[in-house]
């Protein structure tokens, strides 16, 4: 354990700040448990029997404290992110019940971060809310790289890393320089063995380690040649000495954490700026350090002088500007010597972001970090309770949704136990948490009345209560009921368009998902109105998805243009090539290479155990079987493998 277990009292103090609504928090907590282990109790397990929401709370937050190693530390940055708690108020009230907390990642000097200090100490001119966020992005998509020797016990070269791409990780050239051929570049062999990134060191001696694709080498450009150094300078293929170098991973993590688009790069304004370099220093669990007076460098318009704490295994590191922007990557410390070779200057050098996008604007593109096509989709869910079989359509159109309103309502349809439903978890999984606002509806469960059906989105969608009603307080005066139904849309309306907008770093998309629609018939005029509104207006079609899912009516007032069909085959008839592809994946992710013809002879096996299982099963789906099967026996038997 690296922290005492918090008591009941702690726990209920940081409980009664959370704001989020109770499926809000629940979904966010489910996330991170499966993250964090799949082997820990969902929200609904830990809270069984508890109505009274802070009691709920306060059980899932002792519970995570409680875990070997705890995780309410990221359980709460997660709620602050998300705008789901008074994070200030709720260690308060925490430390008021006893002792002191450190529920946020720590600071460069090893001492806990607490809300007061990032105040005081770092950024007078910084929001709370904005400064947890990026934290919480970083701490999600900085890496540990390591460089393992020739015999594979023992670490000769390690640094940082952060997404870049969904498959990609960027760091200095330098950290994996053991691993090429300094005269030609090339990766020499067997070395994707002996390179590894890991995911999510906070305050844990581990965290989740991705391996590297056989062919992890995406792009790099070399450090110049120092002064002194007895070896030729290395090869570079672009002629730029950058000192940089692009990492091809095994699976897409970003598509789980998110990652930086190197377009995306932001500036420094005047040498007051604070200046963030979130780093590995010797290959410790992750610290934020910061500093001003960062500017240009002298020699080097590619590179900036900063004034942060480093050491060895900061190299990579991720740098922020005062924006939260990512700016540059920490690559060295310099030296300055005069004629008797004394040391005049000391400083740290970064290369900037920019610099790297115009030598290689493609660095992030998932064709080149995913050249074959088999880490660019989900194979399993995060939760490792179910194995994806087909639905590569399913998972291309919501990717695509999310960039674009291109359809922005997407009507799924297919027989009964075809896996309908399970879009929805497949939407959770393709997407990034910090992207999106999933307000997940039954048509079984929608009120008549449009006012009451407005409070229902807003609450599963993560508002509290007192900020619903007085969002909707107003349209109960109107008269007439299509002024009533205008009045509590437009009141919805702004409220969803703050909610996605509130994020200053990160925009998010609201996916408003009604499941079961073939199972019931949507409710009386008023809700009706309401949703044909909220289909049809252009403004929060810019932050807004629909999901209908099981839909046999056809929508009126809504363009085709803007409406798409998944339609989903007979879960009968189980394609063969469909499980032989699940099955390549499967075992691709866990970093091993499948044999000849082995996914096809076990496609056959496990479609004919899914047969009997569903016969002695009854009237059990035999995908879902299959799915379970996939997932946890299967995998298994991979993972020991």
């Amino acid at each position: 354990m690296t922290a005492p277990t918090l008591t009941d009292a702690q726990a209920t103090g940081l409980a009664r700040g959370i704001t989020g609504s109770r499926p809000a928090v629940a979904a966010i907590h489910d996330e991170i448990a499966a993250r964090v282990s799949p082997d820990l109790d969902d929200f609904k397990t830990v809270a069984l029997g508890l109505q009274d929401p802070v009691q709920a709370f306060a059980a899932v937050i002792r519970a995570a404290s409680a875990a070997d190693p705890p995780w309410h530390g990221i359980l709460m940055a997660e709620l602050a992110a998300l705008g789901m708690i008074d994070l200030p108020a709720a260690i308060t009230g925490a430390e008021a019940a006893g002792g002191s907390l450190s529920v946020l990642p720590e600071n460069f000097g090893a001492a806990g971060v607490a809300a007061q200090d990032f105040v005081t100490a770092m950024a007078p001119a910084l929001g709370m809310a904005d400064l947890l966020a990026a934290f919480n992005l970083s701490a999600r998509r900085l890496c540990h790289v390591r460089v393992l020797d020739a015999a594979q016990d023992k670490v000769v070269s390690q640094g940082t890393g952060f997404l870049i791409g969904l498959h990609t990780v960027l760091t200095c050239w330098h950290v994996v320089a053991p691993l090429l051929e300094r005269a030609t570049g090339n990766m020499l062999e067997g070395s994707f063995a002996r390179l590894s990134c890991t995911f999510e060191r906070l305050g844990a001696a581990d965290g989740r380690t991705h391996p590297v694709q056989e062919n992890w080498l995406v792009g790099f450009s070399p450090a110049p040649r120092q002064p002194g150094d007895p070896q030729p300078q290395a090869f570079s293929p672009d002629g730029t000495f950058l000192d940089y170098c692009a990492i091809r991973l095994r699976g897409a993590p970003g598509r789980e954490r998110g990652f930086y688009d190197l377009a995306a790069f932001g500036g420094l304004d005047h040498k007051d700026d604070n200046f963030f370099v979130f780093q590995h220093p010797a290959g410790v669990p992750q610290r934020a350090g910061f500093a001003r007076n960062t500017r240009l460098d002298d020699h080097d318009p590619n590179h900036l002088r900063h004034e942060v704490w480093t050491a060895s295994g900061s190299s990579g590191g991720l740098c922020l500007n005062n924006r939260l922007q990512p700016v540059a990557m920490h690559r060295a410390a310099a030296r300055v010597r005069n004629a008797q070779g004394q040391v005049t200057q000391h400083y740290n050098l970064a290369v900037l972001l920019k610099s790297i996008h115009a030598a290689r604007p493609d660095l992030g593109d998932p064709r080149l970090g995913d050249p074959q096509g088999l880490n660019d989709r989900l194979w399993r869910l995060a939760d490792g309770s179910r194995a994806v079989v087909g639905r590569l359509s399913s998972q291309s159109t919501l990717r695509q949704m999310a960039l674009r309103p291109d359809p922005a309502i997407l009507v799924v349809q297919g027989p009964k136990e075809s896996g309908k439903s399970f879009s929805t978890a497949l939407l959770r999984d393709s997407l990034p948490i910090e992207t999106r606002i999933i307000i997940e509806l039954s048509a079984t469960e929608l009120p008549a009345r449009a006012l009451d059906l407005a409070r229902m989105i807003l609450a599963r969608a993560g508002m509290p209560a007192a900020r619903i009603d007085a969002a909707l307080a107003a349209p109960g005066n109107l008269t007439t009921a299509a002024a009533t139904v205008a009045g509590i849309f437009n009141a919805m309306k702004r409220v969803l368009l703050e909610m996605a907008r509130a994020d200053p770093t990160q925009a998010r998309t609201l996916w408003l998902v009604i499941d079961e629609l073939d199972v019931a018939r949507l409710p009386g005029i008023g809700a009706r109105m309401l949703l044909d509104r909220i289909y049809s207006d252009e403004e929060l079609r810019a932050v807004l998805r629909v999901v209908l899912i099981g839909l046999k009516d056809t929508l009126t007032g809504v363009g085709s243009n803007l409406i798409g069909f998944d339609t989903l085959p007979d879960p009968a008839k189980i394609d063969a090539g469909d499980v032989e592809s699940c099955l390549d994946g499967l075992t691709v992710g866990v970093g091993k290479v499948p044999d000849v013809g082995q996914s096809r002879r076990h496609a056959r096996l496990v479609i004919g155990a899914a047969e009997v299982l569903a016969e002695e099963a009854g009237r059990r789906s035999r995908l879902a079987l299959l799915s379970g099967y996939l997932s946890r026996v299967y995998m298994k038997a991979l993972e020991e493998w």
